[in-house]
C-alpha cells in the first residue's frame, strides 16, 4: 500500500478503532486480551474498507492486525485505554500518539 494511502488508513483506524470496550458483558478490560484484540482489527478493518479510497478487505485485515501488534509492544494497555478514552471524547490526538501511530504504520507498511 503507498505511504500517503498508509498513513490514511492509521488516522481511519485511529479515529474510528481504538475503540475497543463493548464485548458483550458489562466490564471494560484491564489488559489486552483476545477480545480486545478482535474488538480492535474488526474495527479497524471497517473503518479502512469503508470511504472515499478504502482499502481491500485481504490489506486491511493485515494491516490493522499488525498495527495492533505494533501497538502493544509500542504502549502500555494503560496508554491504549487512555488513547481510547481521549479519542472517544472528541479530543485531539496528542502529539506523542501521533508519534506512535505513525512509527506504528511505518513498520506495517
Amino acid at each position: 500500500m503507498a505511504g500517503k494511502a498508509f498513513v490514511g488508513l492509521a488516522t481511519a483506524l485511529v479515529a474510528g478503532t481504538v475503540a475497543f470496550s463493548g464485548c458483550g458483558g458489562g466490564s471494560e478490560p484491564t489488559s489486552f486480551t483476545p477480545e480486545v484484540q478482535d474488538n480492535f482489527v474488526s474495527s479497524c478493518v471497517d473503518s479502512a474498507t469503508q470511504g472515499s479510497a478504502p482499502a481491500s478487505e485481504s490489506d486491511a485485515e493485515r494491516i490493522c492486525g499488525c498495527m495492533y501488534d505494533e501497538l502493544k509492544a509500542r504502549m502500555s494497555f494503560e496508554e491504549f485505554k487512555a488513547a481510547d478514552d481521549s479519542l472517544r471524547e472528541g479530543e485531539q490526538m496528542s502529539t506523542e500518539l501521533a508519534a506512535t501511530l505513525k512509527a506504528a504504520a511505518s513498520a506495517c507498511a
